[in-house]
């Protein structure tokens, strides 16, 4: 009997491992002989054949693991991604020197086909190994949103679009970086953890990655094994799935708004959620793992092909060890960390930079700073005093700060510093600290905590709005962390500060920025906040680098409880003179 060896690359993705398990299991079930492995191709003898995700494995494996020429023959290509990805095109490529191939998307078989790839269509379906619900309709479930996917900018848009829709929601977003993802993580969870967390959920959103425009079959299926309601953007792909009876398809612009109403429809709910069970229960991929039994069979005969090509390609495409993703956005929307001091040093740059660090330590000698206390004093009903600081290119922040003062649970007292802005006169909330001219985010800031009393900061910029629930969940998350965040939505790069302190990442790019709530010790701990000139805008950034390099303990609520307007600073250093700049970032901590 032919035996079926599933392998996933070592250092691969998680999710890559825990579907080939599936196949294998089905293939079993069938009654084939199948087994698993990770990393080279394992010894085999004449009735082996090897099943691999091409765009997978060729990529992350290194060259002295690649497959020889009569291994691929006996290979088949186990192919999961759509049209309308660079994924999907490379692996076509790399198809070409297998020995068969098998697809679990119908129109990404078609377009094989259409150019010549022989590839049979695969049915995913029911597998035990997802269900860690069984059906119970009357289970608990604490998360009412929730959504799975790899952080790019069209979703990170759309999901921060969904903030207002949602805030009265218990949400969680996980959005980890775009990268092979192996263990699991705040923002990525494999295996077991991940179905559980679907069993725990009433709605999972979905929406598709760069142009495709197709049902993401893998994560509809887990989630409608665990009672998990899918709401998906409409998709071209969805039968035998029937909208409205399985799942709800709408405008991707309109998905928050439809799940919140969902949430007003228990029955709706149930039923969808029953009705999508049933479906799923009925789809056997049985006859699929015996189609896989027979392609495997019949690899005997193919003839080696020349793997020269795809292996020069496999390592053209090869990420380095511990590459980072390159589409995580900057915090800053003028910055974008070392990428933006790739080129050559300026000249002029760096005298306009000098320039600007002249003028503002200039300015702190005689500058006029003065306190104008707050028209009313709201007595808040948590420990914690907000820091805001306004700077030039922000709007007023009023409207901040009457979201914060009306909010389910208020603040102390709310701090604003408005360096080198000049409001217009009129009774306010809140203390004010007024500085005739631009002083710098960091000494602002650090002034205001000078005049703050409370044991918590909640820590914002000019030019954001807040969910009435901001202050509640975040304190809710507050036990055992000494900062705690959430991601911001912005109009340009969609959500922003979405990812947990990474000391590797910080390195490397500034994308986390203000948005926290962190214990006043801390701070104190620390000195407050970095106020040289030259790190205008890297407060922020400086600060996160202190807490990953001291292993801080953090928390990050996946959830849009925060927006802003686009900011646009004035020049700093940091615009005119990255390398400069940046270099220093390390000493400066």
């Amino acid at each position: 009997m032919t035996e079926l060896c599933f392998v996933s690359a070592e250092g691969g993705s998680a999710f890559m491992e825990e579907l080939l398990e599936v196949v294998a299991d089905a293939v079993r079930t069938a009654g084939g002989k199948a087994r698993t492995a990770i990393g080279r191709y394992p010894e085999a003898g004449n009735d082996t054949v090897y099943v691999v995700v091409p765009h997978e494995y060729f990529v992350t494996a290194p060259d002295a693991e690649f497959p020889t020429a009569d291994q691929c023959r006996r290979t088949i290509g186990f192919c999961v991604e759509h049209p309308g990805t660079a994924t999907f095109e490379r692996n076509a490529e790399l198809l070409s020197i297998l020995g068969g191939a098998v697809d679990i998307n119908t129109d990404s078989t078609a377009e094989l086909r259409r150019r010549g790839i022989g590839v049979e269509h695969f049915q995913l379906g029911y597998s035990p190994l997802w269900d860690l619900w069984g059906g119970d309709l009357d289970s608990p479930r604490d998360i009412d949103v929730t959504y799975l996917g790899t952080a790019e900018r069209r979703r990170s848009v759309l999901l921060g679009s969904y903030g207002r829709e949602l805030a009265g929601l218990r949400t969680r977003l996980l959005t980890p970086p775009h990268e092979p993802m192996t263990a699991a993580r705040v923002d990525f969870l494999p295996g077991k953890a991940k179905f559980e967390h679907l069993a725990r959920s009433r709605f999972l959103l979905n929406l598709h990655r760069e142009q495709k425009q197709t049902l993401e079959w893998v994560r509809t299926l887990e989630a409608m094994t665990n009672g998990c309601v899918v709401v998906s953007e409409t998709s071209v792909d969805v039968e035998p799935l029937v909208p409205g009876e399985h799942l709800v398809l709408a405008r991707p612009e309109a998905l928050g708004s439809v799940a919140a109403a969902l949430a007003d429809e228990p029955e709706r709910e149930r039923h969808l959620r029953s009705a999508a069970y049933g479906f799923v229960k009925s789809l056997d991929m049985t006859a699929s793992a015996r189609r896989l039994i027979d392609l495997a069979a019949s690899l005997g005969s193919t003839p080696a092909a020349d793997i020269a090509p795809a292996r020069a390609l496999a390592t053209s495409l090869r990420n380095p060890e511990n590459a980072l993703a390159v589409d995580t956005p900057s915090f800053d929307a003028r910055f974008a960390g070392d990428r933006s001091a790739a080129g050559p040093a300026s000249a002029r740059g760096t005298a306009l930079s000098a320039r600007i660090a002249q003028r503002a330590a200039g300015a702190r000698r005689v500058a006029t700073r003065r306190w104008e206390p707050a028209a009313s004093s709201p007595v808040g009903s948590a420990d914690v005093d907000v820091l805001i600081v306004r700077r030039t290119g922000e709007v007023d922040p009023d409207e901040l700060a009457n979201d914060l003062l009306t909010g389910s649970v208020t603040p102390r007292k709310v701090l604003v510093g408005e360096d080198g802005v000049h409001p217009w006169p009129r009774p306010r909330p809140y203390d004010v600290l007024l500085h005739d001219t631009p002083l710098g985010r960091g000494l602002t800031r650090n002034s205001l905590l000078e005049r703050s009393t409370a044991s918590w900061l909640l820590v914002l910029d000019g030019g954001m709005r807040a969910s009435e629930f901001l202050l509640e969940r975040l304190l809710a998350a507050s036990e055992g962390a000494d900062v705690v965040h959430c991601p911001v939505a912005d109009p340009v790069d969609g959500l922003v500060g979405a990812l947990p302190p990474e000391e590797r990442r910080l390195r490397k790019l500034p994308y986390l920025g203000s948005g926290y709530l962190v214990r006043r010790s801390l701070v104190d701990g620390f000195g407050g906040w970095n106020s040289e000139v030259l790190f205008e805008g890297l407060e922020d950034h400086l600060f996160w680098l202190r807490v990953a390099s001291a292993e801080r303990p953090t928390t990050l609520v996946q959830q849009v409880l925060l927006r802003r307007l686009r900011p646009d600073p004035d020049s700093r250093p940091m615009d005119l003179d990255p390398h400069r700049v940046w270099a220093a970032v390390g000493s400066a901590l």
